[in-house]
């Protein structure tokens, strides 16, 4: 068996982030993402056993890099800077990974792309903003305690956003940013 390397392992993530925003995800293929990568078709293969397991990989991935390393914030702090800290970070992610989020929301919106694992996993929903939800329910600070629609309120706006913006390569403005935040907090808490 050949020995897996890191930089090729980097350049097929690449390419493969890189043809979905191009070409969306029923475009991309294995032979696609190794002439994309500059590699062969078999070695492709060494990391990929199929367009399944290549995206379910870089969908973790990508999820890790968005969502899941985003700490939770100091719980002595009032909840609403607590969850407009978390939308910050989130903000951040989405700004620095705008390929990422393209890729997130193309397989959120087509999950039979995934691995049968993974296709129930699709929400922008991390353990930092579920902590922050969390402490607010046990505050009975929240205007609904159902999640769907408070990810709906703050990440989903958030994430539209970040992802239009970027499609037409113009930023999101700190004020731009606070508004969405502090819409989002009348939308879901009672202050």
């Amino acid at each position: 068996m050949r020995k897996r390397d890191e930089n090729k392992l980097i350049a097929l993530e690449q390419a493969a982030l890189d043809l979905v925003q191009e070409n969306g995800l029923s475009q991309l293929s294995i032979n696609k993402l190794a002439k994309r990568a500059g590699v062969s078709v078999a070695t492709a293969y060494i990391y990929f056993e199929n367009k399944s397991d290549l995206l379910g990989h870089l969908y973790q991935s990508m999820q890790n890099t968005l969502i899941e390393q985003i700490e939770a914030p100091d719980a002595s702090l009032p909840i609403t800077q607590q969850f407009a800290q978390v939308m910050q970070a989130y903000a951040h992610n989405f700004d620095q990974n705008p390929k990422a989020l393209n890729f997130m929301a193309a397989l959120a919106a087509n999950p039979e792309y995934l691995p049968e694992d993974l296709q129930t996993n699709t929400t922008l929903l991390g353990p930092a903003m579920l902590t922050v939800i969390k402490r607010a329910y046990q505050a009975d600070q929240l205007v609904t305690h159902n999640v769907d629609l408070i990810v709906a309120q703050a990440l989903q706006p958030l994430q539209w956003l970040y992802q239009v913006r970027a499609q037409h390569q113009v930023p999101v403005t700190a004020a731009e940013l606070d508004q969405l935040i502090g819409m989002a907090t009348r939308a879901i808490f009672k202050v």
